[in-house]
């Protein structure tokens, strides 16, 4: 496919200015404003709004209302940015919350020009993206194992689990299973907590917020372009309100290449080839209580840096995921003071990679699948009123079918069947019996039929002024059980299993010093130590010569993070954190790919002029270590500039830079990377190239 950026972006441009030419609403008429920002988004624009403390505005009325005032969507929007539900199942204030939490708003989301979850977990403090051209990784605060596909993080989207247990992959780039554009928030929750989730919990939680009915237009649609020869469509619908509800969206996705250059690998590497295609589809709904979802996406990306030495620059190289996802559910308040749900999900992934090898009939193909079936019953219990004393129980259990399939092209290969059953069961209490003092404590026990068996306690105490300032003291241990991919796969070429394998563990420490000195002002300090042990890596069996995932070296990361916030009633908007953080290995050596300093710092105005937003951000990795002595990969600075108009007669437009800049990351690289010369002698491939500089457009239309 031959790049063509000028038509692509030239036809959005086209359709913006018709949008623009439009006449401007008046202010009786301001557009219907949704949590996510689709509609009017908290600012004054040139108008003289009062400053007053958006604490004690109004909430958000909701879209069918014909009139909002600016001031009431910047309170919407902090409101927003203080509930958490990921980190116990229940909604949270940040205050209370067992972690160290950033919320990222769904004005945020739009402000910033975000396209997709990865995109937005690069400004969160002390979180890093690895993006190798084959998965974009998420590391947080120095820790991402190499060649991890995120397993170490669990991945919510509205409580339902989205990493798969044959390699527990959870995708939040283009591969993930959730449009941008029907997300109302992201929570990232920071440490293990498998106190309540069990396995994979383990550096923290990714919980996907989507938009209700009543946040979301009745209709919507969506259509971008980029300067690497991209495309996207999305479109959507939503009806009800927030009790009974019926929404769903689609969203198709073709990622350009753009001329790359690996040392030790080749140059002009994906150059003008369609590098990765996605669709994703989902159908939710809501009535009185009960509750189902249904997700569906598939993403093909092609392998530009050809892993496990395969032929470079053949595009016939690449990998392909596909999960469908159901989870359905009911919420019932059996009495004022007892709320029960139950849940049932079942989901399906496919994993599929395609590597080209000389003679044309050594083409290697590796298949995985994996069926899950579970069941989860959940009970709330207040037991003093005024949340002075409460209790969160629940049981759940899941069946797991695993195969995996690995053949050479027109062979009938090698396969490896594998089932299990997990069930666990877990409690937490929570207290305040104080104004100024809280407590949780709380216990899972899980039992996997063919791993290890882990019990995993969290406890916290909190101490406060009321929304002024506080203290969190945390205390928490984690654990996870390897995938099937990391204990049984075998394909006789490059790999050998490993049924002796164990469990990781982690143990978690950390003080939590916030504050809201001034209206509009929120800020974070933390302190922390995460021990992590019997972590699983990628090495040579030295029986057998062959890969193998084997129990490895402890790792612990011990420092220091920062974040702050403030907004205001005329708009303007500001976010910025920093993490500083020293990450060793048993050896005391500083582990590969983990910085010791990442930061963020982001500004968005109000809606200038009644109509844009301008907003910027610098994103700063700082060096690190590779798998070569004395090579590292140098600091890596993005800036980024994003120009939106949420409300056109109906349209909104989006136009941005990512990594203005240009500069491309030097990424450290895992041991699929690596290649043998001609004379057969070994090349370690130190680093890839990240991705360079883009300019891109999006305009929507809602009603």
């Amino acid at each position: 496919m031959t790049r063509r950026p000028g038509r692509a972006l030239g036809l959005v441009a086209a359709l913006a200015v018709a949008a623009i030419a439009r006449p401007a609403r008046a202010d009786g008429d301001a557009a219907p404003v949704d949590g996510g920002g689709d509609g009017a988004d908290g600012d004054g624009g040139d108008a003289a709004v009062p400053i007053v403390d958006v604490a004690d505005l109004p909430p958000l009325p909701p879209p069918e209302q014909p009139a909002v005032s600016h001031v009431a969507v910047v309170a919407a929007s902090s409101v927003e940015e203080d509930v958490v539900v990921g980190a116990a199942k229940r909604e949270q204030s940040l205050g209370n919350v067992a972690s160290a939490v950033t919320v990222i708003s769904g004005d945020r989301l739009r402000r910033f020009g975000y396209r997709t979850v990865a995109e937005a977990l690069r400004a969160v403090a002390g979180v890093f993206i690895v993006d190798d051209h084959m998965s974009e990784r998420v590391g947080i605060r120095g820790l991402q194992v190499l060649g991890d596909f995120n397993t170490r993080l669990l991945v919510l989207v509205d409580g339902a689990t989205v990493n798969e247990p044959w390699n527990q992959f959870a995708g939040v780039g283009w591969d993930a299973p959730v449009s941008i554009d029907d997300v109302a928030r992201i929570e990232v929750i920071r440490g293990p907590v498998s106190s309540v989730y069990g396995t994979n919990a383990f550096f923290g939680i990714i919980n996907i917020v989507t938009r209700g009915a009543d946040q979301a237009p009745r209709a919507w649609g969506r259509v971008t372009a980029t300067s690497r020869a991209g495309a996207a469509l999305a479109a959507g619908f939503a009806r009800g309100g927030v009790d009974r509800q019926l929404r769903g969206s689609v969203a198709a996705n073709l990622r350009g290449g753009e001329d790359l250059n690996a040392r030790g690998i080749g140059s002009g590497l994906g150059a003008d080839t369609d590098q990765a295609r996605a669709v994703a589809a989902s159908l939710v709904g809501a009535w009185d209580g009960a509750f189902a979802q249904l997700r569906v996406y598939r993403r093909e990306r092609r392998l530009p840096f050809a892993p496990y030495e395969a032929v470079v620059g053949d595009p016939r190289n690449q990998n392909t995921d596909t999960q469908l996802l159901l989870e359905g559910g009911y919420t019932r308040p059996v009495t004022d003071r007892l709320t029960l749900t139950g849940r049932l999900y079942a989901s399906r992934y496919q994993f599929t990679d395609f590597l080209v090898y000389e003679p044309a009939d050594a083409n290697f193909e590796d298949l995985g699948d994996s069926e899950w079936l579970g069941a989860e019953a959940r009970a709330r219990w207040t037991i003093l009123d005024r949340d002075r004393l409460g209790l969160t129980s629940g049981v759940e259990a899941t069946l797991v079918s695993t195969e995996s399939h690995s053949f050479y092209q027109g062979q009938e290969g090698t396969r490896i069947p594998q089932d299990f059953d997990v069930q666990g069961i877990y409690a937490e209490l929570d207290g305040a019996p104080r104004p100024w003092l809280a407590f949780t404590a709380g216990l899972r026990a899980d039992r996997n039929s063919i791993l290890d068996d882990r019990v995993s306690p969290r406890a916290a105490l909190f101490l406060a002024d009321g929304d002024r300032y506080g203290l969190k003291l945390l205390y928490a241990e984690g654990f996870r059980n390897p995938s099937m991919y990391e204990g049984f796969f075998a394909d006789g070429v490059d790999f050998t299993a490993n049924p002796a394998i164990h469990a990781e563990t982690i143990r978690s420490y950390e003080a939590v010093l916030w504050a809201r000195p001034i209206s509009g002002v929120s800020a974070r300090v933390s302190g922390f130590r995460w021990d992590a042990g019997q972590l699983v890596e990628q090495l040579v069996d030295d029986a057998t010569g062959l890969l193998q995932f084997q129990n490895t070296e402890s790792r612990s990361a011990t420092g220091v993070e920062v974040e702050a916030s403030w907004r205001d009633a005329r708009g303007w908007l500001a976010t910025g954190g920093a993490t500083a953080v020293r990450v060793r290995g048993d050896d005391g050596v500083r582990v590969a790919g983990a910085p010791a300093l990442t930061a963020t710092l982001g500004v968005s105005t109000p809606r200038l002029r009644d109509r844009v937003h301008l907003s910027t951000e610098v994103q700063v990795i700082g060096p690190r270590t590779t798998r070569v002595d004395g090579v590292d990969a140098g600091t890596f600075v993005a800036w980024n500039a994003v120009a939106y108009a949420p409300d056109l007669g109906g349209f909104d437009l989006t136009i941005g830079v990512r990594n203005l800049i240009g500069r491309h990351e030097q990424v450290p690289a895992q041991e699929d990377y690596d290649r043998t010369d001609g004379a057969g002698a070994p090349v370690v491939i130190p680093v890839v190239p990240g991705e360079g500089r883009e300019l891109y457009a999006r305009l929507g239309y809602h009603f």
